[in-house]
């Protein structure tokens, strides 16, 4: 009998509308402890207690976050959160086409808006004209590969990188001229000259991005060169197969972990790769590497 191909969920970042006032930061908290990825843009206001002016960090909008997963594990948390949440759904469609977030579009936002509260000014899709100024990319530091548009925000002495939340929200950060250089929609890099080495390079940067550097080094300047570093190794090898069983495993495992790390093309990369470990002798070292990470990566 045939067995069906098992279909692999796309995760997504969702708009999660939050009905409890004031609650965004628990449930974001709260989403995380479940085990998924969850972020709520901050910014500071001047409030007052008792005739005393002070500073407090809040949600730069209001009951609303942005969680990632699975539709059927958002669900699933939902239903169970003691918080009363639901998916946003989009206004322009039929009622099941819930409010997502493109994964670059959300990696950028928040490499770019969070742990920068101080620098951050937040403004609504319609304050501002994205149009304006050049699309730029940012090149080394702490921001290296992302992308946005620079221009001059009115009452701003300095120019900003503008990122956003299509449809929601938009951030401007002062940025340091010197480090951005204009931006298209990939990278370009020409395909490799060196197969042999860009595959072991790409499979020891994916390794070293998804099993052994902390959570809480994430934010360090290495992380996001390294991230770089991970899509241009990538870009180069794309046009390529393995004329071998062996080759194309070699090749199928780095481009896995890489698109596992950036979240992009994941479904297609562990097909490859499951057809890669199919025609490879069970008793080659190369099968037992592939599936053990590949194990490793579905326990993360």
């Amino acid at each position: 009998m045939e067995e069906k191909e098992e279909i692999i969920e796309e995760q997504k970042w969702y708009s999660i509308g939050c009905m409890s006032p004031q609650k965004e930061l628990k449930v974001r908290d709260d989403a995380r402890m479940y085990g998924l990825e969850a972020f709520v843009p901050l910014s500071y206001v001047v409030k007052t207690k008792k005739g005393q002016k002070y500073r407090a960090l809040v949600p730069a909008l209001s009951r609303l976050l942005f969680v990632k997963g699975t539709l059927e594990e958002i669900k699933t948390y939902i239903q169970q959160a003691q918080f009363m949440l639901f998916i946003r759904k989009s206004t322009f469609s039929n009622k099941e086409d819930y409010l997502t977030v493109p994964t670059k579009a959300m990696e950028d936002f928040i490499a770019i808006t969070e742990h920068r509260e101080e620098h951050v000014t937040y403004f609504r899709p319609e304050e501002i004209s994205l149009q304006q100024g050049d699309k730029i990319r940012i090149k080394g530091g702490l921001y290296d590969g992302r992308e946005g548009v620079i221009m001059r925000i009115k009452g701003k002495r300095n120019k900003h990188l503008v990122v956003q939340i299509p449809g929601l929200l938009v951030a401007a950060v002062e940025i340091t001229p010197e480090i951005v250089q204009p931006s298209n929609s990939a990278f370009n890099e020409k395909p490799s000259k060196d197969i042999d080495k860009d595959k072991k390079l790409l499979l020891e940067i994916a390794q070293r991005l998804l099993f052994e550097i902390p959570d809480k080094y994430q934010q360090e300047n290495e992380y996001y060169l390294l991230l770089s570093e991970l899509r241009r190794c990538r870009e180069r090898l794309k046009k390529f197969k393995g004329y071998t069983a062996a080759t194309e495993a070699e090749l199928a495992l780095p481009m896995y972990l890489a698109a596992v790390k950036l979240d992009e093309g994941v479904p297609e990369a562990e097909s490859r790769l499951r057809n890669a470990i199919d025609r490879l002798k069970d008793s080659s070292k190369l099968k037992a590497l592939c599936k053990e990470l590949l194990e490793k990566t579905k326990a993360r």
